[in-house]
Parts: C-alpha cells; sequence; structure tokens
C-alpha cells in the first residue's frame, strides 16, 4: 500500500541539490544499503544524513514503509554511481 510519502509525486522544482558531499560518508552509505539485511537504525541515520546533505528540501525518511527504503537505498546507490 504505501505510506503518504510514497504517494507524493517527487517535486520538479528540486533546484538545490548539493554537489559537495562527504565522498566518504557517500561510499559508507553505499556499502550499508548494499546489504540490506545487515540494515538498522545507526547505519539508516547515516543514509538519511547522506540523503538530507544531497536532497535537502525531500521528506524525512520513513524508516516504517518499505518503499521508502527501497528508494534511499537506490537515490544512495545511483548517487554513488554518478561520482565514479
Amino acid at each position: 500500500m504505501g505510506c503518504n510519502s510514497c504517494k507524493k509525486k517527487p517535486s520538479n522544482t528540486i533546484k538545490n541539490l548539493q554537489s559537495e558531499v562527504d565522498i566518504e560518508k557517500l561510499t559508507l552509505a553505499f556499502n550499508y544499503v548494499a546489504i540490506a539485511s545487515k540494515m538498522d537504525n545507526q547505519k539508516w541515520d547515516l543514509v538519511e544524513e547522506v540523503i538530507n546533505d544531497l536532497y535537502p528540501s525531500r521528506h524525512p525518511l520513513n524508516r516504517q514503509c518499505k518503499d521508502c527504503l527501497r528508494q534511499a537505498a537506490q537515490l544512495i546507490q545511483h548517487e554513488y554511481n554518478k561520482r565514479q
């Protein structure tokens, strides 16, 4: 079914994307989401922090929604691949 955050369409007016994010934090977040079964709250905190650095206008991460978590992991993977 999904949460209300999942049902919202992403804004097309996100213009403040941060190009300067700590690559070490991004790499660590990428390594965390690569093994989803080992994720815990501490690891999700780092992932959420990196996402907030990259996309400051995004809504908070809903950790109870699998679709939101999947989308967060995809954002991290996409950004990591783009910078490699």
